[in-house]
């Protein structure tokens, strides 16, 4: 008995041949870790950033939900009745999902894959990851706040080590774990050696908040003047 099958229509087959897709076999390059049980915040803000620059984070955080698998039969005078036939929106929202489900499973770890079988969404498999591995993550936040207040300059030069603060506060930001630019500014200053007294003193004597851009600029400036 022959069964019958839906056939895609070309519309349908260039939406599922969409950067979706595509990006698959880019994920690597634009995601440089596989999720595990150690870096899932650094994993989870490359993958956000990810499908948030591509238009379809709303596949995970439900602002882009399923639509309905049936539609409405046009013209019969009973409102609820539906096609027994899959809609076109249904068929293609499952490409792009499965497609997603695709690229997300690419970014994963052998630990992490054992956690995704069974998913039947790319929400689904998003929830997952998160309530498997975000918890063991938040146990390195508390590390990461005091790695972040006891970063000294040393020997690194002025961009070397501000952009050490950067990195530290970028990580805990993807956390949720917020600093205010004056903060980042206090703790530059702590960090710094004892050659920049006078400088410190100069910041922390400032009747107004400096921006970090600033402070940068003028920080960049002390540091031309102690090596000439």
């Amino acid at each position: 008995t022959c069964t019958s099958v839906k056939m895609v229509t070309a519309s349908q087959l260039q939406l599922l041949q969409s950067p979706i897709t595509a990006l698959v076999s880019s994920i690597s390059t634009s995601v440089s870790v596989k999720l595990d049980d150690s870096n899932y915040l650094n994993w989870h803000f490359q993958m956000k950033l990810l499908l948030e620059s591509n238009g379809i984070l709303g596949f995970v955080d439900g602002s882009h939900p399923c639509p309905a698998r049936f539609s409405a039969i046009s013209g019969d005078s009973v409102d609820n009745l539906l096609s027994s036939t899959d809609s076109d929106e249904y068929l293609v929202w499952m490409m792009h999902d499965k497609a997603l489900m695709q690229l997300l499973t690419a970014s994963l770890s052998p630990v992490a894959m054992s956690c995704a079988i069974g998913s039947t969404s790319s929400r689904e498999l998003w929830i997952r990851l998160q309530e498997q591995f975000s918890t063991v993550s938040k146990t390195s936040i508390f590390q990461m706040k005091s790695n972040l207040q006891t970063i000294k300059k040393g020997s690194d030069s002025i961009t070397q080590y501000l952009q050490k603060i950067k990195e530290a506060r970028d990580y805990l930001s993807a956390a949720g774990v917020n600093f205010l630019d004056e903060d980042i500014a206090i703790l530059a200053l702590n960090g710094l050696p004892a050659e920049y007294n006078t400088f410190r003193t100069v910041i922390r004597g400032r009747e107004s908040v400096i921006s970090l851009k600033e402070f940068r600029t003028q920080l960049l400036a002390e540091e031309a003047i102690l090596e000439s």
